[in-house]
């Protein structure tokens, strides 16, 4: 491999073939949240309880990626990925068969999280960034894209489906999909990635610095960034469909908010790379993070089908870069050696924060019957975050 990794076609094969793996990979939460309500109803269970199913898969992920993302420097992408594709059909196919609670944690916490998208997610990004020198942020925002194209059509296919065939073969045919289609591309990442890339333009300060702040407290700084928007991230996500129908709109129309999110959350990872190859990655970040935020606060106040389009629109405009970002800080302001660890620790304070943000808005929900108090909650926890992300620039 030459200087710059990105000569040639196969660096965007990569990029491409990781954006459809995190597509299938990440849709199997997306069944999960449009789920949520017909799961609730049809076991007699709290909503609290299917959203933990959500948190469950959130955490295993995490947790995996701290072992997954640096197995996959020694292993190779592709059998890591291999790994994750069998792990997310099977549990998927299983979910369709869960009598209990937790079954239902197993099968999302275990299989779906700590063997399924912990293979994905993290080790990808990270394998992604690996190929490329130029372009890197417009790369990262065509892989992590694969959550926002999902996001975008899953909802809908899912609705559909569960009015035709119910939540239970849902989940048998998404399984079955998996096997499809996840395993077979998983062949495409056989080829080892280049051993080293340079820098961002901010080359990596003397001993791992970062920030004028030692490594390890610059990544905790991080850490404690990416929990502070990813908190307030999750609720919307996993509870959009419900609030629709809560607000009494058809299951169609409330499933078309959370598409209209996602959807538009595609134009941002794509953009927002192209904005950090320009402006850097901490900027970009502070921008979607105040995007996000305010607009948490409107979809709280939503009362209206056109209201409520318009604010989760505009809420995908925001949040659809902000992940991705922290792996672009990473390659931006650190040194390349044990990128792969410091980007997994990241993303596993990451999860933690959507787990938690998931299972608050079920549990505001069943405290007090709306979930005005959780979006609310949620847009003061993202002002944390502004703040933490603002003391690094």
């Amino acid at each position: 491999m030459s200087a710059s990794p990105n000569a040639g076609r196969y660096p965007w094969v990569v990029c491409f073939t990781s954006l459809l793996l995190v597509f299938f990979g990440q849709g199997a939460m997306f069944v999960l949240n449009v789920e949520l309500k017909p799961i609730a109803e049809d076991m007699g269970w709290p909503r609290e309880l299917p959203s933990l199913g959500y948190t469950a898969a959130f955490f295993g992920a995490g947790i995996g990626a701290l072992y997954f993302g640096p197995l996959s420097e020694r292993l190779g992408m592709g059998n890591v990925a291999l790994i994750g594709a069998l792990s997310i059909g099977s549990g998927t196919f299983l979910a369709g068969y869960v009598k209990t609670p937790g079954q239902l944690m197993l099968i999302f916490g275990v299989l779906i999280g700590l063997l399924g998208n912990a293979c994905m997610f993290a080790p990808l990004m990270a394998h992604v960034m690996r190929w490329f020198d130029r372009n890197r942020g417009l790369a990262l925002g065509i892989a992590t894209a694969g959550q926002s194209v999902g996001g975008a059509i899953w909802p809908s296919i899912i609705t559909w489906l569960d009015g035709t065939v119910g939540w239970r073969d849902t989940f048998h045919i998404y399984g079955l999909l998996c096997f499809t289609i996840m395993v077979p591309l998983t062949l495409v990442l056989r080829r080892p990635a280049p051993a080293t890339a340079s820098t961002g333009p901010r080359e990596a300060g003397p001993d791992g610095r970062a920030f004028g702040l030692p490594g390890g407290v610059a990544t905790a700084v991080l850490c404690a960034a990416i929990v502070g928007c990813c908190i307030p991230m999750s609720v919307p996500l996993v509870h959009l469909k419900a609030y629709g129908t809560d607000l009494g709109l058809a299951p169609q129309a409330a499933a078309a908010a959370l598409s209209f999110a996602l959807f538009a959350s595609l134009f941002s990872r794509i953009l927002g790379g192209v904005l950090a190859d320009r402006i850097g990655g901490l900027k970009t970040l502070l921008i979607g993070s105040a995007i996000q935020c305010a607009m948490l606060a409107v979809i709280s106040q939503a009362r209206e089908m056109w209201s409520l389009y318009a604010a989760c629109i505009a809420f995908g405009l925001g949040y659809g870069g902000i992940i991705g970002m922290y792996a672009y800080i990473v390659r931006e302001y650190f040194p390349p050696a044990g990128a792969t660890r410091r980007i997994a620790w990241i993303f596993l304070f990451g999860t933690i924060g959507m787990a938690a943000g998931g299972w608050f808005g079920g549990r505001l929900f069943d405290a007090t019957g709306s979930y005005e108090a959780a979006f609310l909650l949620a847009a003061a926890v993202n002002v944390v975050q502004l703040v933490i992300v603002s003391t690094l620039l």
